[in-house]
């Protein structure tokens, strides 16, 4: 609800919202000394936490013991409010998802979506304005080389004291593109929903920030994309190249 400038999934402004205003209601009622700006900054603590090895221990504390409290009412709420009993969380952060597997309230499923990577870094390169700010002018940061291929192999790493649970599911990119009805049969029985095959279509969501793609309500077809990586000059690929060699040793 901090993001009020910006638009929500269903195209109204955040503060506008009637979902993101309810929670932000049931929030202030629930926790009187609650602060927006507090809890996205506790949030993003967790989401680009340095120290990876550290953070059961922080986690463990009696600060971070209410802050679980708050994001398992969060949850709650949104699934009160919306009467839905699946929600989708897209941050994408494998130290927030673990942070979640500390609550027992949630049932938590982790699909671990994992792109090549020359592709990730074709994706970053690229200058696309986001639409979620109608009032001023926005563009996705454009990454250089090192820090896509510093994150890529993080997020690869740190998967691993994931990898073992029940609730994690690892699945390609470009498998799930080649074989779309086989893949999404395997996630509906993982996640226990209902997913049509060979197209998605976008609904009416309350998503915030993420792919601009998100904003459209057509259908997407379900393909790989080019391969050709336009973005990325010769030097560029052979990096990511032995990026992706590095990877499977470390």
């Amino acid at each position: 609800f901090n993001e009020a400038e910006s638009l929500c999934g269903c195209a109204e402004m955040i503060s506008d919202c009637t979902l993101w205003s309810e929670i932000n209601r049931r929030l202030k009622s629930e926790f009187p000394g609650y602060d927006a700006l507090e809890f996205q900054q506790k949030v993003k603590e967790i989401q680009y936490y340095k120290n990876f090895q550290n953070l059961p221990k922080l986690l463990d504390t009696e600060e971070w013991g209410e802050f679980r409290e708050v994001v398992s009412f969060f949850y709650r709420s949104i699934s009160e409010v919306t009467g839905k009993q699946t929600i989708i969380d897209s941050s994408k952060s494998i130290p927030w998802a673990y942070m979640l597997t500390q609550i027992p309230t949630i049932d938590l499923r982790i699909i671990h979506l994992e792109r090549d990577l020359l592709s990730v870094a074709n994706s970053w390169k690229k200058k696309v304005p986001l639409p979620e700010y109608p009032n001023r002018e926005v563009w996705m940061p454009v990454k250089s080389n090192w820090v896509i291929a510093k994150n890529w192999l993080k997020i690869k790493k740190m998967a691993r004291i994931l990898e073992k649970r029940a609730n994690y599911m690892f699945l390609s990119y470009e498998d799930f593109c080649s074989h779309p009805e086989q893949k999404m049969s395997e996630i509906e029985q993982f996640a226990n929903v209902i997913i049509p095959a060979n197209e998605l279509e976008l609904r009416p969501n309350h998503a915030i920030g993420g792919n601009p793609m998100r904003s459209s309500l057509n259908k997407i077809e379900i393909h790989k994309g080019l391969k050709n990586h336009k973005n990325l000059n010769s030097a560029a690929k052979t990096f990511f190249k032995l990026t992706k060699r590095v990877s499977k040793i470390i």
